[in-house]
This record gives structure tokens, C-alpha cells and sequence, in this order.
């Protein structure tokens, strides 16, 4: 049984990959603005280039947010709705973070609106307005950290960083030229950015690079019970568990030795017609002992088999059978890959290479897992 290929998984990636580029964009608009503020230019780089890159790049940004909010929106995995992308703390899933990047998202089309009416206006209120973009890009930045799903990933870290060190460094810039004309003034705005760098840091190492941050975030219960198959209060109780802690005493529960590679043997049920829905159901052996639950939905493919359209994944040890949930990312064949969470934030790679026997109702190959989502 083939199962055929599909990207089901495009609308989770989309919502990420714009997120990470969105905050890039942003972070460029954010230094050209001061660039341009400062009346910096060159003999290549005049001043009405850098105002029309920064002014072009402004509306680019808005096209990737509206990318990255209605992929974030039509993916039904979590229940936000339209409505959050605009008004504040309007979504159930993580209310808080996500009310921040609504914020943010309001400012910036203030921002670009009133940079679009700037001769209409006058220069004085359209200053006044963009003095708010001081406080769009850290709004945006703790919104992507709070609510995005790659805390934990190490180059999506080194790009928070350069992000960081870029906006800090243009407003230091800033604060340092004509430092004389408002000394007073100049120090309150340098020692401010300071506390709210080290406020952000501080808080990134203790919250969302943290195990628990799911459940700590604000993810709904239900979200949480859809990822571990269970009921939402046996769920959001997981997903606050921190298996580091020594608590009272408590032996650890069993994990997975990832990275492994294990054998795969056990049972295979399909049911639906013009919309399939493949449940494979079985244990780890050789490499790693363990039990792992798949269930891939979509469209019949011809020939036989399934188109991905969703697809979820339980992964864990026999004691633990529940340690890593996720969701299937990439099916090409007999090949099926998974981002998997457990509920201490690590994630890891899961990638199945089976046979399936739709007569015998049996599914048999190998299972291997690696740190990390990339």
C-alpha cells in the first residue's frame, strides 16, 4: 500500500517561516528608519534611496503578515480567529502574546498609512505617529518569542539575537548623535532601552526556552488534549509537568534515546472513501523501546493509498506512550515524516519508512528520530 504525497503540513510551515521573515523585514524598516532620521547618506546610498527602500520595505512587511496571519487563521490545528489579528487578546490560544502581535500589527499599518498620507498630514503629526515605531518592533519581537514554536531552535535564536543587537545598535546610534543638545533626555532614553533589553533576555531564559512554556503561554486545554490524545484536563496537567524536577521524589518517568534508529512492527486500519483516514498503531524494537500511534487523514489518491491533508503523531516509551505529540509534516510514498513536542518543549524529527499491508492489516519498517525541526 503506497500512501502517496502531499503537503499537508504547508499551511503550520507558512505561519512560521513568515513569522521569522516578518520580524527580519521589520527589523530592516526599523534601521533604515533611523538611518533615514539621522540623514545619513552616501554617494551610493542617497538619501532618497534609503527612504524609498525604507518606505517600499514597510508595505513589503505588511505582505508577509498578512501571509503569516491568515495561514495562522485557515490552520485549524489551533482555534484563532480572524478577528485576533486586529483586535487584542480576541483568540483563546496563548490571549496574551497573540493580543501582542495584533498590536503591533496596528501600529505598523499606522505606520505605513499615515507614511503614505505624509504630505497630506503635515510632518509634525505624521512624527508623532512614527514615534510609535519605537515601540511596534519590541512588541512584535516578545510576540515572536511568546507565541512562535521555535524558541528552543538554535539558529532561530542567533536570528533573534542579530535582530536584537541591529535595532539596539540604531537606537544607540541615535541616543549618541547630538547627544549634547538634550543630554538628560538622551540618558532616560539609553538607560530605558537598557532595562528593556535586559527585561527581554531575562525573560526569554526563564519562559519560552523553558520546558512547560506551552501550558505557561496560555494554550487551551483542548489544544493541548489534541496533541496527546488524551482528555484537556489529563492534557494541560501534562503540559505543565516539568521532568527535571525532583518533586516529591517521584521517579522520573522512561524517555526516548533520541537520537535512535528502531525497528517498527504493528497494525494498520483504513477507513473512508473519498476521504481516507489511515490509523497505524504499533511498538519500537532494536534501538528503542517504545510505542508509536499515526493517524493520516485527506483525500483517496488514485491508485490507492491517501493524499495528506493532517496527519498527528504519539511517540514515546512504553511507560511514557505519550512523550512526543506532533503533527506529520511530509508523506512521499512509504516515507512519512513528523515534528514532534514533548511537554518540556523538546522537539524532535521523526521519520517512518514502512510497509503496509492493507490485506493483512499490517505495518512494518524502521523508525528514526533526531533533535530539533529543520
Amino acid at each position: 500500500m503506497i500512501l502517496a504525497a502531499s503537503n499537508g503540513s504547508a499551511l503550520w510551515y507558512l505561519a512560521r517561516g513568515t513569522g521569522l521573515v516578518s520580524i527580519v523585514l521589520l527589523t530592516i524598516v526599523v534601521v533604515l528608519g533611523v538611518t533615514e532620521l539621522q540623514r545619513f547618506a552616501t554617494e551610493g546610498w542617497p538619501r532618497f534611496v534609503i527612504a524609498g527602500l525604507h518606505k517600499n520595505l514597510s508595505l513589503l512587511v505588511l505582505v508577509f503578515l498578512g501571509i503569516h496571519i491568515a495561514s495562522s487563521v485557515i490552520d485549524a490545528f489551533a482555534p484563532i480567529p480572524w478577528i485576533a489579528a486586529v483586535v487584542p487578546y480576541a483568540s483563546s490560544y496563548r490571549p496574551f502574546w497573540l493580543g501582542l502581535g495584533a498590536l503591533s500589527f496596528d501600529i505598523l499599518i499606522a505606520l505605513v498609512i499615515t507614511s503614505l498620507l505624509r504630505q497630506r498630514i503635515g510632518l509634525r503629526t505624521w512624527r508623532t505617529v512614527h514615534w510609535a515605531s519605537y515601540a511596534c518592533w519590541p512588541i512584535a519581537f516578545v510576540h515572536g518569542l511568546g507565541t512562535g514554536s521555535d524558541g528552543r531552535v538554535g539558529w532561530v535564536q542567533v536570528l533573534d539575537l542579530v535582530c536584537l543587537a541591529a535595532v539596539v545598535g540604531a537606537v544607540v546610534w541615535r541616543l549618541a548623535v547630538g547627544w549634547e543638545r538634550d543630554p538628560v533626555r538622551r540618558a532616560a532614553g539609553a538607560v530605558a532601552s537598557a532595562v528593556v533589553v535586559l527585561l527581554v533576555l531575562g525573560w526569554t531564559a526563564t519562559g519560552p526556552t523553558q520546558p512547560g512554556w506551552s501550558h505557561k503561554a496560555g494554550t487551551p486545554a483542548s489544544v493541548l488534549a489534541k496533541l496527546s490524545g488524551g482528555s484537556a484536563s489529563g492534557a494541560s496537567t501534562s503540559a505543565s509537568d516539568d521532568p527535571g524536577a525532583s518533586g516529591s521524589g517521584a521517579t522520573p518517568a522512561a524517555t526516548l534515546p533520541v537520537p535512535f534508529t528502531a525497528d517498527f512492527a504493528g497494525s494498520l486500519q483504513t477507513s473512508g472513501s473519498s476521504t481516507v483516514t489511515v490509523t497505524i498503531d504499533g511498538v519500537l524494537s532494536n534501538g528503542a523501546d517504545g510505542h508509536l500511534h499515526l493517524v493520516i487523514s485527506g483525500p483517496a489518491a488514485s491508485g490507492g493509498g491517501v493524499r495528506l491533508q493532517s496527519g498527528t503523531l504519539t511517540l514515546g516509551p512504553t511507560a511514557q506512550p505519550a512523550e512526543y505529540t506532533g503533527k506529520v509534516t511530509s508523506l512521499s510514498g512509504n516515507r512519512i515524516i513528523a515534528v514532534a513536542t514533548s511537554a518540556a518543549g523538546d522537539t524532535i524529527t521523526v521519520t517512518m519508512q514502512l510497509e503496509l499491508d492493507a490485506s493483512g492489516g499490517t505495518a512494518t519498517g524502521s523508525v528514526s528520530a533526531r533533535q530539533g525541526s529543520a
